[in-house]
């Protein structure tokens, strides 16, 4: 995707996302009025189960009228039913208004609505709450069975204001027990719900943690076998190297030579053996599982060692060194200082070879780490594809631990500044 079209995408779906949010909003908003506009009107009906609520006229001859008490009894119903606005955020607010209906006597729907969300709310509160919710439905129906309550069936199903009827009672106990079910049924549904939505979670977590160990497993064989190669190859030319040179060390020493000579042999037999261990150090880096060390990690520590080799190599360096509270810097920022200060050396020799070499390592915690590496500018191609590989090297070590590095001639000599952050 191009930039134009990143810029067009994104504010298309910020907009979708508020759409979403506004649409179930309104269906939110909207269910809750339709529960309250039917509750309300269930309990104006129901208001009839309380004795002294309704006037029932003889024979049924028009609709019952309210009393006073009975008006009361509505408003009383609406302020209760107005909680279900609020069932999500305070369930146990709906529960307490329903209960107040059910002593009442009006009904028991409001409270199985809270019940219904208690349950939802507090799933390992379930047995208290179902107990508490049957029991108040148990004394609704036996309060209509055995006293003078409970006008509202016989009036909704046969206008008849007689409630005293058997079988008047034996209905009011079956539409509980099938609103008892029906509510642990639309539980038992929405926590099923819930656990194949927690259960869809599990299984992408585990996927994707799946493909995180596979690209792990594939790494580590990736590296496993650059370790193999780097073994094999490089370390068999250095042992080699470093044997040839032992050999001519041996020699020299039980013959007339120039000491010079057998000293450069000894030289390189020791540089030989330092390579062979920087090569088994890189092999076991490479090995290593995330998260592991090194046993020997380099570190501006070794930088006065590395200078002192060069020098007895016959190099010129000019050094200014100056390293303050080394045990306090990060490693990483540690090892790559001395990386970067190596292969700015290498690469000085190899293409100003017999020329000084001047070189600066300031390192503080207030300063950071700066390491600076100047040789004279000569223009060759022998080894330009080598340098190259080299600068480029440098400038990843320097980008991965987030500091800067400026390479390139300056001045007629050739410059390689590289500042690193302390932490």
């Amino acid at each position: 995707m191009t930039a134009a079209a990143r810029a067009y995408a994104q504010p298309m779906t910020i907009v979708a996302s508020h759409e979403g949010r506004r649409w179930a909003l309104f269906k939110r908003r909207s269910r809750s009025t339709a529960i309250f506009v039917i509750g309300l009107l269930l309990d104006m009906v129901c208001v009839m189960n309380v004795p002294g609520s309704a006037e029932f006229l003889p024979a049924s001859e028009s609709s019952p009228k309210l009393t006073t008490q009975g008006t009361l009894l509505v408003l009383l119903a609406a302020a209760c039913w107005a909680t279900v606005f609020y069932r999500d955020r305070a369930p146990i607010v709906v529960a307490i208004a329903g209960g107040i209906l059910l002593m009442v006597g009006t009904s028991y729907v409001l409270a199985l609505i809270g019940a219904y969300r208690l349950l939802l709310r507090y799933p390992q509160r379930t047995v208290l709450i179902s107990t508490v919710t049957t029991l108040a439905v148990a004394f609704f129906v036996g309060r209509e069975m055995l006293t003078g309550w409970g006008h509202a069936f016989p009036w909704l199903l046969a206008r008849d204001g007689v409630g005293n009827d058997p079988k008047w009672g034996i209905t009011s106990m079956t539409v509980a027990v099938f609103s008892l079910g029906v509510t642990a049924a639309l539980v038992a549904y929405r926590r099923a719900r819930v656990e194949a939505s927690l259960s869809r979670v599990r299984v992408e977590q585990l996927h994707e943690r799946a493909d995180a160990l596979g690209e792990q497993l594939a790494r580590q064989s990736e590296r496993e076998r650059i370790a193999r190669d780097l073994h094999d190859a490089l370390g068999h030319r250095l042992s080699s190297m470093a044997l040839a040179a032992g050999a001519f060390e041996s020699q020299a020493a039980g013959a007339p030579i120039d000491p010079a000579l057998a000293e450069w042999a000894r030289l390189v037999r020791r540089q030989a053996h330092a390579a062979l261990e920087d090569v088994r150090g890189v092999v076991g880096g490479l090995r290593l599982e995330q998260g592991e060390t090194f046993a020997r990690p380099v570190s501006m520590r070794m930088v006065g060692q590395l200078l002192a080799d060069l020098r007895s190599a016959g190099q010129q360096i000019e050094a200014y060194v100056v390293v303050e509270s080394i045990e306090r810097v990060d490693p990483l920022r540690d090892a790559a200082a001395f990386r970067v200060l190596q292969e700015a050396l290498t690469n000085a020799m190899k293409h100003a070879t017999g020329s000084t070499i001047s070189v600066t390592v300031d390192a503080a915690p207030e300063r950071g780490i700066r390491v600076r590496v100047i040789n004279a500018l000569v223009l060759s191609t022998s080894h330009s594809s080598s340098g190259r590989v080299g600068i480029a090297g440098i400038r990843e070590r320097a980008a991965a631990v987030g500091g800067t590095a400026w390479i390139g001639p300056h001045e007629g000599h050739f410059l390689v500044d590289v500042s690193l952050p302390w932490q």
